[in-house]
């Protein structure tokens, strides 16, 4: 007896139709140019500044001391003379960028020597606004003054007015690695600020409200104004009320507080709120405001550069979730010292006095000046 022959079911199973292959390729092509447009829009530079008209270079006023000082209004064009662009090295935009800062007041200084001074150890990525801050100061007698929740108006008439702004961004739009740029321009017709970056070049643009939106506000909006001793009375009269550390940081609660009113998912927001109530001392409130943030979805390298959320936590005594945030950022950041610090302070608290000895003492390996874990080693 032949045995009945066994004719497999043909289906989904084990045939695959041919427009199903189709969709799966024309699905793969369209990832495949998606990742080519991603791509080229990171690699595309913003355009270079092309003046409308007759370009007169602003001249830095001479105020006078005494008396009332004078403010020129911010007109509907202004450009302060640029530097010779300096290209960034790897992980070397504070130093490099710093070199074209003092290029205006008339120092030539190459980006090794600046990121010898800046960068504690050759690993180190970040250099923060305060510290460039101290160095101009420290090494060539050039002031700035570090400000936060700024707006476009106030950045176009300190350059009206004779200043160079250095802004801490993101250094493409929507992404997340931390940059700065100096903004030396600004033209209304075109609607935009004119730089002087160390990674992208020279006289480049950028559209006022993409910007602000898009690459400023994730800092809450810091701007450190760079000038000679003697145009301090210009920079107050242009800063006003913000001069009053309390109540610029008053004035960024209210800032942040009424775009949350707005868009209630503004993560950017809730995020400045928290650095904001960090400052004030207000720490509970600044833990709310950051966990609402975090709710919502920080980028990847956000506490790269802004640690006030780990900060709160050592604050409030915390310390078990302060280490959560900090081994991540440690993981793709091992030299980060103020990290290791805060590390020191968490174990500190926990009680682990060995662990948090290694972590003051690694953090003093990264930067071996570091006064703060100088004497949080001290008490240990």
């Amino acid at each position: 007896m032949k045995r009945p022959h066994f004719v497999p079911k043909i289906g989904v199973t084990n045939y695959i139709r041919p427009w199903v292959v189709l969709a799966l390729i024309v699905i793969l092509i369209g990832f495949c140019i998606l990742g080519l447009v991603v791509a080229l829009r990171k690699l595309t530079p913003p355009p270079t500044y092309k003046s409308t008209g007759p370009q007169n270079y602003v001249e830095t006023p001479s105020p006078s001391i005494f008396g009332d000082v004078e403010v020129p209004p911010a007109g509907p064009k202004a450009l302060l003379k640029g530097a010779t662009w300096i290209p960034q090295t790897f992980n070397n935009c504070g130093p490099a960028t710093t070199s074209m800062i003092l290029q205006y007041f008339g120092h030539t200084v190459g980006q090794d020597q600046t990121k010898a001074h800046l960068r504690t150890n050759p690993t180190d990525t970040n250099v923060f606004t305060y510290e460039i801050q101290e160095y101009l100061k420290s090494q060539y007698d050039i002031d700035s003054k570090l400000f936060y929740n700024g707006d476009l108006q106030k950045i176009k008439l300190l350059i009206a007015n004779g200043f160079y702004v250095m802004v801490e961004d993101w250094l493409h739009p929507n992404e997340d690695i931390g940059h700065v740029t100096i903004l030396k321009g600004y033209d209304d017709e075109q609607g935009v600020f004119i730089a002087d970056d160390s990674f992208i070049g020279v006289n480049i643009v950028y559209k006022y409200e993409e910007f602000e939106t898009t690459q400023w506000k994730a800092f809450n909006r810091e701007y450190l104004p760079v000038y000679k001793s003697e145009m301090e009375p210009v920079l107050k009269k242009i800063i006003g009320q913000d001069w009053d550390r309390e109540t610029m940081y008053e004035k960024a609660i209210e800032k942040a507080t009424q775009e949350i009113r707005q868009n209630d998912r503004d993560m950017y927001a809730y995020f400045n709120l928290g650095t904001s109530y960090y400052a004030l001392g207000q720490y509970q409130n600044a833990y709310n405001a950051f966990e609402k943030s975090r709710e919502l979805g920080w980028p990847r390298r956000m506490l790269w550069y802004q640690i006030e959320p780990i900060q709160t936590l050592n604050e409030l005594a915390k310390f078990d979730e302060a280490l959560r945030l900090i081994d991540p950022v440690l993981a793709g950041n091992a030299s980060f010292a103020e990290l290791h610090y805060e590390k020191a302070r968490a174990y500190k608290g926990l009680g682990q006095t060995e662990k948090a000895r290694s972590e003051a003492q690694t953090a003093l390996i990264h930067t071996p000046n570091y006064q703060k874990a100088k004497d949080l080693l001290s008490t240990l």
